[in-house]
């Protein structure tokens, strides 16, 4: 079913995604890199089905990645000018010097958990020791999220566990349910879709109650600097979506139901009403996220340098 649902997904962007023409000096076009395919783009399909983004003069572009890492690398060489991915890489980008920051939030919790088939003997992280365990990709939010856990349990990323790269969605489950992973990271929409399957798969360890700026829209600071009407435009645009999925949930049943064409009307409903209530208000990025942001980063590269939250999201872009 998931490997359905990205084929018409990719049907989908296209079709949902090319914003309505307007006069070609009028449009300042913004490409924005998809590091997942879930549910906390509830707001920027609004944003676009509402004509938000056409209203601030935004021609907006999505490219798929297949997670945080290479869409942050596209980021850092200007293939793309937004990139909706963890907060993360907020600092590691500016351990590269090329400081970056968050227009706007997109969920306020971590987005993650690690699943495994429901027959299997594991039961936490710490019982899969020695055992292979799926990420997204090498650097990115996930492989950032099991290392921390495992040094918190006294283990050796390394020495105790084979972490390995199984991408998300279909291909994450694909490499569980053949055996070549023992448990994986999937995000939360993956969750709420595989989970529609009675009695196959189990929940092992879950992050997705911890504040966390898991998703975000990034940008780099050079970009804010030298496009600081599509920077602020952008993110006014996907803000103002947030307040009117708040007030009208029905507006997020009928988008979610477009960005995702085989989910069932109850998933919809499950995964819409989710996606709003996880929503940060009005973007707004919180301190306890951050601190929670610096915990996990550096505790798996001790070269990086903790943010501030004034230094990893500036407000004033939000603001007229």
């Amino acid at each position: 079913m998931l490997k359905q649902t990205m084929l018409l997904h990719a049907a989908a962007l296209a079709a949902t995604l090319t914003v309505t023409a307007l006069p070609a000096q009028a449009q300042t076009k913004v490409t924005a890199g998809v590091a997942a395919f879930n549910e906390a783009l509830l707001p920027v399909f609004t944003a676009r089905e509402k004509g938000y983004f056409k209203a601030e003069g935004l021609d907006v572009e999505m490219v798929d990645f297949k997670g945080g890492a290479p869409a942050v690398q596209a980021l850092a060489g200007g293939s793309i000018d937004v990139c909706f991915c963890a907060a993360d890489h907020v600092i590691r980008l500016r351990a590269r010097r090329q400081p970056a920051l968050v227009l706007v939030g997109l969920d306020a919790f971590h987005s993650y958990a690690l699943i495994a088939k429901q027959d299997a003997p594991y039961t936490n992280l710490a019982s899969l020791k020695g055992k292979r365990v799926g990420i997204t990709s090498p650097g990115s939010f996930t492989d950032n999220t099991i290392r921390y856990s495992m040094k918190a349990l006294g283990l050796n990323p390394e020495r105790d566990f084979e972490i390995t790269g199984a991408g998300g969605g279909a291909t994450m489950q694909a490499a569980l349910d053949t055996d070549r992973i023992a448990a994986g990271m999937f995000i939360l929409t993956d969750i709420a879709n595989i989970m529609q399957k009675a009695g196959a798969y189990k929940v092992v360890e879950d992050y997705r109650a911890l504040p966390y700026p898991s998703f975000a829209a990034i940008a780099l600071e050079s970009y804010v600097k030298n496009s600081p009407k599509a920077a602020k435009g952008f993110a006014r645009a996907v803000a103002k979506a947030m307040a009117e999925l708040e007030k009208d949930p029905a507006l997020g049943r009928a988008v979610l139901a477009k960005m995702f064409p085989t989910f069932s009307p109850q998933l919809v409903a499950e995964v819409a009403k989710s996606a709003i209530e996880r929503a940060p208000k009005g973007g707004i990025v919180s301190a306890e996220s951050i601190e929670n942001l610096n915990k996990i980063v550096l505790a798996t590269d001790d070269t990086l340098k903790a943010v501030t939250l004034q230094e990893a999201f500036d407000a004033s872009v939000l603001k007229d």
